[in-house]
């Protein structure tokens, strides 16, 4: 009797051992439980591409899902959401609410990360296609109308002629000038002259060499030899003031004389032989 207990309770043990072996073999299998890692929240500017990277998490044979959502409240398409990297292109201004689901056998972890995408405000500069435009001439009045004139796409005109015209007007009134029957060096009156220089970049007729001036006073002729392009070296501000001023060159004042120049014969330094061509800085 005490012989088939001794059996039994052997049995017993060696299907209890054997279960936990089982089990162990089981756990193993499985592996960790996974830990999402994507990283802690960050800040980029608009149309940027945004990388995410969950390689940090941990356990194995780990499958993601990722979601992204705009500050619009939509979702992001997203070419590899199943990966343990995705891109994408933020752009709306706000907050991006990314979510990243790992699993594996042995359970289910969950990310989360705030991706805020600034709209940045940029200082406006003068586009200086023709230089001295706003710098002098776009005087109606603050900076902000000065900042206005280099935010109209050129195509459109960066400032109404007839305002520029107005201008020219008064400019040439103020030195005793008669801006009815002024005519400058290419023959054009003011309302002209306005609408070509009103637009703040260059023309370009590549039939002939670029040139903002001509080396030839007697010789000029728009879009070919003047106003066609500029080169480094070209006294574009002479130039500008030339047309607003200087008339058809014969007979100056005194006072034309001393507004159709800057004193600026040419640049300090020689520039460069080589791309980007300008002269080292001071």
């Amino acid at each position: 009797m005490f012989k088939n207990i001794y059996t039994i309770l052997a049995l017993g043990l060696l299907v209890t051992f054997a279960s936990c072996n089982d089990d162990d073999k089981m756990d193993d299998a499985m592996g960790m439980e996974p830990e999402a890692v994507i990283g802690a929240d960050f800040s980029v500017d608009i149309e940027e591409v945004v990388n995410l990277d969950a390689s940090s998490t941990t356990g194995e044979s780990v499958t993601y899902t990722w979601t992204v959502t705009s500050p619009s409240g939509a979702q992001v398409s997203l070419a590899n959401a199943t990966s343990d990297m995705i891109s994408f292109t933020a752009t709306q201004e706000g907050e991006y609410d990314v979510t990243l689901v790992a699993v594996n056998l042995a359970g289910t972890s969950t990310a989360q990360s705030t991706i805020t995408v600034i709209n940045p405000t940029y200082a406006t500069a003068d586009q200086m296609g023709r230089p001295a435009i706003n710098t002098v001439f776009n005087f109606f009045g603050d900076a902000d109308t000065k900042n206005g004139y280099n935010m109209t796409t050129p195509e459109d005109g960066n400032v109404p002629s007839a305002g520029f015209k107005g201008i020219l007007d008064a400019l040439q009134t103020y030195i005793g000038l008669d801006p009815a029957t002024y005519t400058n060096v290419l023959g054009l009156d003011n309302a002209t002259t306005a609408s070509v220089l009103a637009t703040d970049v260059l023309m370009s007729n590549k039939n002939f060499p670029s040139t903002y001036g001509p080396s030839n006073p007697s010789d000029i002729r728009l879009g070919e030899n003047v106003l066609n392009g500029r080169g480094l070296g070209d006294d574009v501000v002479d130039v500008t003031l030339i047309l607003a001023f200087g008339g058809d060159l014969q007979n100056l004042s005194a006072t034309q004389q001393g507004l159709i120049g800057d004193g600026v014969a040419g640049n300090d330094a020689e520039f460069s032989a080589t791309f980007p061509y300008l002269a080292p800085a001071n």
